[in-house]
């Protein structure tokens, strides 16, 4: 029965976004900022994401962060993580008024295209 209930909620979960696609419910997210205003990097190997995170403010707090997928990666001879990446970020979070509650989005082409990143809604079965 837990199948059956997992794979509707699975294609309810795919047929709601392609719903979206597009429509009304995009989100206004931010130019990714450049280095200064970067506060920290991670490369995850184990969940293929390169993440970063912003202070929109330059002040060090955290309010906006980025996952890129990991195309290749390698060690160079100091043993540091080298990643090539997608151009553009698959997840994004945005922390608008900084209370350290972050909402997150998805780009559903990984374009960069506004029109296509909305709020990320996972599907659970309770």
């Amino acid at each position: 029965m837990n199948g059956k209930k997992y794979k509707l909620f699975w294609m309810c979960g795919i047929l709601l976004s392609f719903v979206m696609e597009g429509h009304g419910l995009t989100a206004e997210m931010p130019k990714e900022p450049g280095e200064a205003k970067l506060v920290h990097e991670d490369v995850n190997i184990i969940t293929g994401l390169y993440i970063r995170e912003y202070s929109l403010e330059g002040d060090g707090v955290v309010d906006y962060k980025t996952a890129r997928q990991i195309i290749f990666y390698e060690n160079n001879k100091f043993w540091n993580t080298v990643v090539e990446t997608v151009e553009w970020p698959l997840f994004y979070w945005l922390d608008d008024n900084r209370d350290g509650v972050f909402d997150q989005f998805v780009d559903q082409r990984v374009e960069g295209n506004g029109a296509y990143i909305i709020p990320y809604l996972p599907v659970s079965e309770k």
